[in-house]
């Protein structure tokens, strides 16, 4: 058996023990070492992609908060803004639409033009993200005050349809007769009058009551009360009508010489029968108002219909305006050629049983 050097033994020993280089230690753990590195460039990325960007969003509404007393006039009354945020590219990646606050605004109380800035306060926001720009930056509204008023309804354009031969439309009667609507003043004082909902006649020949809805057509205002409707519609037999030739026209409260042209008219006169029998056309004449004539000096002026009374007419006979010609009144200063005819008494409006557009005077 062979025998170990003891001065080699003590060599490879301390050479086992000799202080590893810097080299050796690259060499020595590399997977380990591999692996802190691939951890390190990770981390480093992350942080890197983690920087500030902004994110913009479409067509977010504005609430605008009208000042009490006041309305828009015009305009958007749900403008839309698209916004632009920034912050943290981490923040940014969980922000959605339902994260982000309402944006309101608050115009001052005056009337007019008012042009409101957007401001990043306007809008609240979630924590780490701002409010970089909105676009547009501005929002133009029109204030104007509030007013309300009553507004007569018509039944203009509201029949569709044609009645049963032999029947026409009677008196109409509206309940509510007016609605009051509120808005803007320049537009509660644009609306004259408001329309109902279309009632059909198609084959009708007998009187009937409709529930129909008021319309409001235009924008921005608004009825304080109910727009339903009860409306009572009239219908009776076409009335029978007569011609009575070369009425004369008289005037009343005019102590001026006149001459009307032409001195004289055809009167259609509407009623029943037993009703058209009474009228005594011997003593038939049209009397007009000229009190506002007599105090004026030499003119000419033209007769309208609503001036023209027909006195002493029995119940239930009356009148057709639309059938009476154009009738031209000629005022001078002279000496007047026959005293005034006295106002008649006793006037008033046709009954429900004569048709619109005539005219009745009952006898006194």
């Amino acid at each position: 058996m062979p025998v170990k050097n003891p001065v080699i033994t003590q060599t490879q020993e301390l050479r086992r023990k000799k202080k590893r280089t810097l080299a050796d230690r690259l060499k020595s753990n590399r997977p380990q070492k591999l692996l802190a590195l691939a951890c390190t460039l990770m981390l480093f990325v992350l942080v890197l992609s983690d920087r500030n960007m902004t994110m913009t969003f479409d067509e977010i509404p504005v609430i605008i908060r009208v000042p009490d007393g006041y309305a828009q006039l015009g305009g958007d009354t749900s403008p839309m803004v698209n916004v632009k945020i920034y912050g943290r590219a981490s923040k940014l990646r969980q922000v959605t639409r339902d994260d982000l606050g309402t944006l309101s605004i608050n115009p001052p109380a005056r009337e007019g033009n008012v042009q409101i800035t957007l401001h990043a306060d306007m809008m609240s926001m979630p924590d780490g993200v701002k409010v970089e720009k909105f676009q547009p930056e501005f929002i133009g509204l029109n204030l104007e005050q509030i007013a309300r008023r009553s507004i007569p309804l018509t039944t203009d354009h509201a029949f569709t349809g044609e009645l049963a031969p032999g029947y026409q439309l009677g008196e109409i009667k509206l309940n509510p007769s007016e609605i009051e609507i509120t808005g803007a003043k320049s537009l509660v004082d644009e609306t004259t009058q408001l329309y109902i909902e279309p009632i059909d006649l198609t084959g009708k020949a007998a009187s009937f009551t409709a529930s129909r809805w008021a319309i409001l057509n235009r924008a921005g205002v608004k009825a304080t009360t109910t727009t339903r409707v009860e409306v009572s519609v009239n219908i009776v037999s076409k009335a029978k009508q007569h011609v009575v030739l070369g009425v004369p026209i008289e005037p009343i409260n005019l102590s001026k010489a006149h001459e009307f042209v032409p001195p004289t008219i055809d009167l259609t006169l509407v009623g029943d029968e037993e009703a058209l029998s009474k009228v005594d056309t011997t003593h038939l004449f049209v009397t007009i108002d000229a009190a506002a004539d007599n105090t004026q000096p030499t003119h000419s002026r033209l007769i309208e219909q609503r001036e023209i009374m027909v006195p002493n007419l029995p119940t239930g006979v009356g009148f057709d305006e639309s059938k009476i010609p154009s009738i031209l009144l000629k005022v001078t200063d002279d000496v007047p050629i026959q005293p005034p005819v006295e106002q008649a008494h006793g006037m008033q409006n046709a009954p429900a049983d004569v048709p619109p557009g005539v005219v009745n005077v009952p006898a006194e």
